[in-house]
C-alpha cells in the first residue's frame, strides 16, 4: 500500500475549495497502474474542518490461476 498526504489551508472565514485530490487519484490510478483504496483524514482545525487527508492506493492483486487438472492422461490400473 502507498500513501499520499495531502495538506489544505486552514481558512477561518470560509470553506477550503479542495480539488487536489483529483489530480493525484488520476495521476496514481492512470500513470502508476495503481487502484484508489480510500483515504484517512488525519488533522483537524480547531472548528473541525479537515486539514490533511492521506489518500491510500495499492497495487492491483494479480490473479492467480489455479492448476488444472489433467484428465488427458489415462488411468493406470
Amino acid at each position: 500500500m502507498e500513501f499520499v498526504k495531502l495538506k489544505y489551508a486552514n481558512n477561518k472565514l470560509i470553506n477550503s475549495d479542495i480539488r487536489e485530490h483529483r489530480e493525484v487519484i488520476n495521476e496514481y490510478v492512470e500513470k502508476k497502474g495503481m487502484e484508489y483504496v480510500g483515504f484517512i483524514p488525519t488533522l483537524f482545525g480547531p472548528s473541525g474542518k479537515t486539514l490533511e487527508v492521506d489518500l491510500i492506493f495499492r497495487k492491483p492483486k494479480e490473479v492467480k490461476e489455479e492448476p488444472k487438472n489433467d484428465q488427458t492422461k489415462p488411468d493406470k490400473k
